[in-house]
């Protein structure tokens, strides 16, 4: 699947994390014309030695700039074989569903790569895309995770649940808090937009329905500090 929008990338987060894990993406590299200091000289360093070209711009104050070539994303036959692959191996996957806002995709990326989560499960119809904004929230953790997008949400919850993968979906509404949860086990949490959450349909295949709060006025969180604190949740007990 080629993705053939937002194709720049901008800030040293972003850009070193592509030269570190896939400098072939770059096709150009700009920096600000008038930096010289040590931040900028660690980056010139890195793209010397990935052998990537660039070039001064005075159009450019203080970010560096990158176009990338057009990504080629993995997909649901991607994802059913590193399924396959990964069979023997406890797994934590991380699914977006209803992420509109790309800053909060990209903050909800950041922490999956923090906490080192296997996958990331993107539902591409319902989710913001992975442009230059997400991207460099994510601070280049989009970099380091795997991230597979799928176009039937509710058809990669049966497999995972066929690959004996538990599925959870944090929800306000529920009654089992999220502390409760065997998360050493196969895990995956799906997370849902602030304004709407998890669609119904999706809502209907989760095996168990979570939620992080008890206060009874108010129990809302932004869903990337939500995403946060629940796979933050999952990184402890994956370590106990």
């Amino acid at each position: 699947m080629k993705n053939k929008t937002d194709q720049k990338r901008v800030g040293f987060h972003s850009i070193v994390s592509i030269l570190e894990n896939n400098p072939h993406k770059i096709k150009k590299l700009f920096l600000p014309f008038t930096r010289n200091d040590k931040r900028i000289n660690d980056l010139i360093k890195i793209a010397d030695d990935n052998r990537i070209a660039y070039e001064h711009s005075k159009k450019i104050k203080q970010e560096p700039e990158a176009i990338i070539k057009n990504e080629s994303y993995l997909n649901f036959s991607d994802l059913k074989k590193y399924l396959e692959i990964n069979g023997e191996e406890t797994l934590a996957i991380l699914v977006l569903d209803n992420i509109i806002d790309p800053r909060n995709l990209g903050a909800c990326i950041r922490s999956a790569a923090v906490t080192d989560v296997d996958a990331v499960i993107i539902n591409k119809h319902h989710c913001a895309p992975i442009n230059e904004v997400a991207h460099a929230v994510s601070a280049g953790g989009a970099e380091y995770v795997r991230i597979f997008h799928v176009s039937n949400l509710v058809n990669c919850i049966k497999h995972l649940k066929k690959m004996n993968i538990f599925v959870y979906g944090l929800s306000e509404h529920a009654y089992k808090e999220y502390t409760e949860c065997d998360f050493s086990k196969n895990s995956a949490v799906i997370m849902g937009s602030e304004e709407f959450g998890i669609r119904n349909k999706t809502l209907e295949k989760c095996d168990s329905l979570v939620k992080l709060a008890n206060n009874k006025d108010f129990k809302s969180f932004n869903v990337s500090v939500a995403t946060g604190i629940i796979l933050s949740e999952i990184s402890r007990q994956r370590k106990c």
